[in-house]
């Protein structure tokens, strides 16, 4: 039995936007995924071996939980949903709830996945989501892809912190 959410709509937050909300950022390898219940949501946890913080605490080993997955005999489709792979390496735009459970922010709008460049440096890559998108003001707007240097992340990141924001 499947059951998926369509129509999915979220709202629009920037990349400054992103880092000011959430409670972490840390760059990460996906390790195996097991599920769980919590209410009538199925949530995949994925273990993220972090291998750098950008903001937050320092942590070695965290589990993120994304909406959707396989349970029981059940499965759940979430529209926006980030679609995690094991082994590869991201950065991730994180943000824990009082209840503990840690998530991507923005559903697929706070991962970001790392590739190299043609010279071999590191940047993050996220394309457009397709979903159904919202500015602050309830007015429909279009995703766009978002490239960059890793390098120039951490600056930006220590720029927003710091109240010297990029926007």
């Amino acid at each position: 039995m499947a059951a998926s959410l369509h129509g999915t709509t979220l709202q629009q937050l920037s990349l400054d936007d992103m880092i000011r909300q959430s409670t972490a950022i840390v760059r990460g390898q996906v390790q195996p995924s097991n599920s769980d219940l919590r209410g009538s949501v199925i949530y995949t946890h994925y273990k993220i071996q972090v291998s750098e913080v950008l903001k937050g605490t320092p942590a070695i080993l965290l589990d993120v939980g994304v909406p959707g997955g396989a349970l029981g005999g059940k499965t759940q489709i979430f529209a926006g949903a980030p679609a995690l792979a094991a082994g590869h390496d991201y950065v991730f735009f994180l943000w824990t709830s009082k209840s503990g459970l840690t998530q991507v922010i923005g559903l697929s709008q706070g991962l970001f996945a790392v590739t190299p460049n043609s010279s071999g440096v590191p940047m993050i890559v996220r394309a457009a989501a397709t979903e159904r998108m919202l500015n602050a003001l309830g007015q429909t707007v279009a995703d766009s892809d978002i490239q960059m240097l890793l390098s120039d992340l951490r600056t930006r990141i220590l720029n927003v912190l710091s109240g010297r924001s990029t926007q």
